[in-house]
């Protein structure tokens, strides 16, 4: 059985079965592993030279209001290609190319019968429950229920040492976007929750919501995480002067404390894949300073005032 994944997350859950083998094309968006670079990729994007969070926020709603699409799905290439199984998503419409678009294309390809899985995780189990039709599709659940074993137990170990570390709880802010600022919602606050955090402006399985300047005024977050979608930390810290100006840093204890980070939002967090788990050592490690050490050496992440100017 061979076939296609065209997000990210379809991509790395295929790979983290061990079913990376199975692959002919992915997404133009796909990173990781970087072993599949040279694979076709079936997708491109629209977005054409849009680079900061304003103009690209932008250039996705005109594109959303003329019916387009953000992304285009090279449908020639994909019925080359012959593929026995599709991993798509149907969550969101700015994420990867429409449900809608991979169905058209899957009936062209004739003698087939083209099995389409459409990921639409809302919350922290739907993202596993969705890797195991994955697994069950490719024959990987025993590999799967290994994997997932080993996920339960790194949960059960950062919330075991929050319990026993009999630390107050952290209100959290976890910044998904720019311009205009928008808060993370999904399975991230469950991730907050977990780690033993209090989410801000979030709830659990609802899409991440806009707020304005005004209702961020409302609020004291103690820890504040900045991961924009799609977005390395260096294009974070490409736009650092913006963010001086998205919210009142001086009034909030994460701005005067220091306790602002920066993170991947690319590869963190924003993928509901294998890697979420990951996220969430990220997520522990900044809202308990000092507590998961192994984490704060293990993974990537930008502080203000230590690693990058003060937003203050």
């Amino acid at each position: 059985m061979k076939g296609l994944t065209l997000l990210p997350s379809a991509t790395e859950i295929v790979c983290w079965l061990g079913k990376q083998d199975t692959l002919l094309g992915i997404s133009h968006e796909c990173d990781y592993p970087e072993t599949l670079a040279g694979l076709p990729r079936l997708t491109a994007s629209r977005l054409g030279s849009a680079r900061t969070s304003s103009a690209i926020h932008q250039s996705i709603t005109a594109l959303l209001e003329s019916t387009m699409g953000v992304y285009k799905l090279d449908v020639e290439q994909f019925v080359e290609l012959k593929p026995d199984f599709v991993v798509t998503q149907d969550l969101c419409s700015v994420c990867a190319v429409s449900l809608q678009q991979v169905e058209e294309a899957c009936r062209t390809v004739t003698g087939k019968d083209v099995q389409i899985i459409s990921l639409r995780p809302k919350k922290w189990d739907d993202i596993w429950n969705d890797i195991k039709r994955v697994a069950k599709l490719l024959g990987a659940e025993e590999k799967c229920t290994a994997l997932l074993n080993d996920v339960s137990s790194r949960v059960e170990v950062i919330k075991q040492r929050v319990k026993n570390a009999s630390v107050p709880p952290k209100t959290v802010l976890t910044i998904e976007w720019f311009a205009p600022v928008m808060i993370s919602g999904l399975w991230v606050p469950e991730m907050i929750d977990f780690a033993g955090g209090v989410p801000l402006f979030a709830t659990s399985g609802e899409k991440s919501r806009t707020v304005s300047f005004e209702q961020l005024s409302t609020v004291n977050p103690d820890v504040v995480i900045v991961k924009p979608c799609g977005y390395k930390t260096e294009q974070t810290l490409s736009e650092f002067e913006t963010l001086k100006t998205l919210a009142p840093w001086g009034q909030w204890n994460a701005g005067r404390n220091d306790e602002v980070y920066l993170v991947d939002g690319n590869s963190y967090f924003n993928r509901p894949g294998p890697r979420l788990i990951d996220s969430l050592e990220i997520l522990s490690a900044c809202i308990h300073p000092g507590l998961f050490p192994e984490f704060e050496t293990r993974y990537p992440v930008l502080k203000t005032g230590r690693d990058t100017p003060s937003l203050l």
